[in-house]
């Protein structure tokens, strides 16, 4: 049967009725699978928050399919009468019936089902508990709803209906997550890429991956010092009798994650805040999508990931700052410019330096910011000191006084550089090494906005004229 002769009303009908019947009977069976296989319980304010357990089920209904052979038939018949109708209503959907092995017997349905990058082999009852899970999640007539979803994901043909009852299900991302700034909104971007709070990343990342990657007291804030920076698509399930984990992938990520990680470290520059990137991560999938098609844990495709050692992660991390934000952006989208290309392993050093923790940080970075003023300002080898406070003075300046404002205080940070290069960490304090780092990261921060804006001059000598 084709997809235009299918009675797809008929069909969800048909689906939900099974299912709310089935829902009913194994109750019992699944009380007694616990009580062999105990179950973890999330307790909240006395109410049970774990998910519903997709896994679980999906184990009792294969226990159903191989009762014969575990010698235990009788006892699940009563299950098995209320299973056997569910399946065979789902796989008299075109798309399923076109795919499942000939049979109508428990064990002869498997098929394999490819989502972006990833295949797997199930069998109906693999979606059977996917339809459970989902609709659990869901209030009402939570049976038809999830089948009528379930359909809209078999029936690419009618993309125009399926969107609007999808919703975000068929929903999935590249994501570069990160560590160091509070989001409280997505931002979309012209482009097509957005930023995500952490509430809205954990559509597509397991909390297991945040526990492993992030500080452990960013779990403490309720995960809001993460987030993620994404590059949204639609996807469909693909239904075919057969395939393999070894088929080529179809779409390499491109250039979005190493585009993505320049963006975070201006970020990280414009707010001169260490944010940290803690994965990139390729072809997530909206959590309650894949419940629904029987995938408790969609595996993604991991490209690099750095955990965040070192940090503890309970102090409270600022605010993302549309001003800051707005600085990033701009300087971002200059990224094909010769000058943008220039600095770009400044921008990495500068954000490398936020970072940096440990017994001897501020020194480190305090040498980290005087090599990325260096080499901004194109410093000869000789009298560096000297040429940048004059230089540095002249580019950022408004009047004579600033001007001399600014010279010295690039020459105190220069001396807190050297006593650190020439005489080692017991030269200077550890309050002077940290105070040179502020004042040093701000003059840097402000010149690297600013040639990226502007550009840099014909000929830095003339900026050397020291004011009367």
């Amino acid at each position: 049967m084709s997809l235009e002769e299918f009675d797809t009303g008929g069909w969800i009908e048909r689906v939900a009725a099974a299912l709310a019947r089935l829902a009913h009977v194994q109750g019992e069976y699944l009380e007694e699978y616990w009580r062999h296989n105990p179950r973890e319980h999330i307790v909240v304010d006395g109410r049970d928050e774990a998910p519903f357990p997709l896994e679980d089920v999906a184990c009792l209904y294969a226990d159903v399919r191989y009762s014969k052979v575990l010698g235990r038939e009788a006892h699940y018949e009563p299950l098995r009468a209320v299973l056997d109708p569910v399946r065979h209503a789902l796989l008299s959907h075109p798309v399923l019936e076109r795919v499942a092995v000939v049979g109508r017997t428990v064990g002869e349905n498997d098929f394999w089902m490819r989502i972006l990058n990833s295949g797997m082999s199930i069998s109906a009852s693999v979606l059977i508990a996917g339809l459970m899970a989902r609709a659990a999640e869901l209030s009402g007539d939570r049976f038809r709803a999830a089948t009528r979803e379930l359909d809209a994901f078999l029936s690419p043909a009618r993309d125009g209906e399926s969107v609007g009852v999808l919703g975000p299900l068929d929903e999935g991302c590249d994501t570069l997550l990160f560590y160091g700034l509070t989001v409280t909104e997505r931002i979309d971007f012209g482009d097509g890429t957005a930023i995500l709070p952490c509430g809205e990343a954990r559509r597509f990342v397991e909390e297991e991956l945040l526990n492993e990657l992030a500080p452990g007291g960013a779990r403490f804030h309720g995960w809001r010092p993460v987030g993620a920076i994404v590059r949204p698509f639609r996807w469909r399930p693909v239904f075919r009798r057969r395939g393999s984990v070894n088929e080529p992938i179809t779409e390499p990520p491109g250039a979005f994650f190493s585009e993505a990680r320049t963006f975070l470290d201006l970020i990280a520059v414009s707010h001169a805040e260490p944010v940290l990137p803690l994965a990139t991560i390729s072809n997530c999938i909206d959590r309650s999508g894949g419940r629904l098609l029987g995938c408790g844990k969609h595996g993604p495709g991991f490209y690099q990931k750095w955990p965040a050692d070192g940090l503890d992660g309970f102090a409270e991390r600022p605010m993302l700052k549309p001003a800051a934000l707005g600085e990033a952006r701009e300087a971002f989208e200059a990224r094909e410019s010769a000058q943008f290309k220039r600095l770009a392993p400044i921008i990495s050093r500068l954000a490398e330096a936020l970072g940096r923790h440990g017994r001897f940080a501020d020194e480190v970075r305090t040498v980290d910011v005087a090599i990325a003023l260096e080499r901004m300002y194109e410093l000869p080898r000789r009298r560096k000191s000297l040429k940048l406070a004059n230089r540095v003075s002249g580019f950022l300046g408004a009047d004579a006084k600033d001007r001399q404002r600014v010279r010295e205080t690039v020459r105190r940070f220069y001396d807190a550089r050297s006593d650190i290069v020439h005489s080692g960490p017991q030269g200077a304090s550890s309050f002077r090494n940290g105070a040179a780092f502020v004042t040093g990261f701000d003059l840097a921060r402000k010149s690297l906005f600013k040639l990226l804006r502007e550009g840099a001059p014909e000929d830095w000598d003339e900026l050397e004229i020291a004011d009367d």
